[in-house]
């Protein structure tokens, strides 16, 4: 109240005609202040000039206009509709993009998606892991999913692929599990991108060989070991260390496999076709900068691709090479690698080791942290198909 009379009493001196230096000196005010409240009254000299505004901000940032949120509403909707799509924030972000209107942050476009029940958490849990290695950066991986069935009870699968490091993937659909039909989407995949230091896998046996001669290496373990690839081979019953190609299941199976019907297996393959070249040429990633496979391998350098000519042999010779299983060590302390059971040392109870079978020495390495703990001869039928 006292500072309202203060004004109050300035005005009515400046009314007198006296100088802004004397009301100032009268009042202890300074004469910027003197100055504000003049302006304000020759404003408004019939209404509340002498009180006080709000300082509060005449606009709320945190406030999302009802147009950015039925532009947010219209992307998703556009990218619902359009076959392959990603519907993300991110995604969203580019229409806006793409439109010529400058994009709200990614928060806010996820803020507008929760409020609108846009968001569907995956029920996915993840896996905690302890100490376990990790071997190689430039690493494929792959992954064999089905059986899926056309009309009429057809049955086929997908075999999928992806490069780690950019996310380039191929959907390859085959009639069954035989490695005659999953080597050949290994070979168009390497064509296409080029090869990798590891191709990583789960323990199918269509990737191994045989449960009845499991020593005698598999077509399709023959051709990455002729290659100079090494395979690689996850723990059993832990699908997350092929985390990548996991997630990229998910994608192929919602956006490709539910989307849409087809009519027989030929259409089937045409269109997976299409997909892979969609997701590589439109999907994005968070984890390497919300770029796309396409965009990532313009920055790296140009990969040693498999000739076009290459023909597969009838007969592959297995002369040399390394195989490495990544195991856990249970209580009972024992390593099984392609049938054969073997005993470690307590020291290892409770933890991941590398098996590295050396094939040209017949010799398996247990190691942990690059120390070799046991070294067992392991005969291997080298060069026989």
């Amino acid at each position: 109240m006292e500072e309202i009379n203060k004004r109050k009493e300035a005005i009515d001196l400046w009314l007198k005609g006296k100088k802004i230096k004397e009301i100032s000196l009268k009042l202890n005010r300074s004469r910027q202040w003197v100055h504000k409240w003049i302006n304000r009254y020759n404003a408004s000299p019939d209404h509340e000039w002498f009180k006080s505004f709000s300082r509060s901000p005449k606009t709320n940032p945190k406030v999302i206009t009802q147009e950015l949120e039925e532009q947010v509403i219209n992307f998703r909707e556009k990218l619902c509709g359009q076959k392959y799509s990603q519907t993300g924030a991110t995604s969203i972000q580019y229409e806006f993009y793409k439109s010529g209107i400058e994009p709200p942050p990614v928060w806010t476009i996820n803020r507008i998606l929760k409020r609108n029940n846009l968001i569907f958490k995956s029920l996915e849990k993840t896996k905690r892991s302890v100490a376990y290695p990790n071997l190689y950066f430039s690493c494929h991986q792959i992954d064999l999913v089905g059986p899926r069935y056309l009309k009429g009870g057809f049955r086929y699968y997908l075999f999928n692929l992806i490069d780690i490091e950019t996310h380039f993937a191929m959907v390859w659909p085959v009639l069954g599990k035989s490695a005659d039909h999953l080597i050949q989407g290994i070979i168009t995949f390497w064509r296409d991108f080029g090869f990798p230091d590891c191709l990583q896998m789960d323990n199918e046996l269509a990737f191994r060989g045989s449960n009845r001669h499991p020593r005698a290496l598999g077509i399709i373990l023959r051709f990455i070991l002729s290659q100079g690839v090494i395979p690689l081979f996850i723990p059993p019953a832990e699908p997350w260390r092929n985390g990548i190609i996991e997630k990229f299941n998910d994608i192929s199976q919602s956006k490709f496999i539910t989307s849409q019907l087809f009519d027989n297996f030929e259409q089937l393959k045409g269109e997976a076709v299409n997909f892979s070249s969609f997701h590589n040429q439109n999907h994005r990633y968070s984890t390497q900068g919300n770029r796309t496979p396409n965009e990532m391998i313009r920055y790296m350098l140009p990969p040693i691709k498999l000739s076009k000519k290459f023909i597969l042999p009838e007969i592959i010779p297995l002369e040399e090479g390394s195989i490495i299983f990544i195991r856990f060590i249970r209580s009972d302390l024992k390593i099984v690698i392609l049938g054969t059971t073997f005993q470690v040392k307590k020291e290892l109870m409770y933890s991941y080791v590398v098996a590295e079978l050396i094939i040209h020495i017949h010799t398996l390495l247990i190691k942990q942290d690059n120390i070799v703990h046991h070294r067992f001869y392991f005969e291997m039928p080298v060069n026989l198909q």
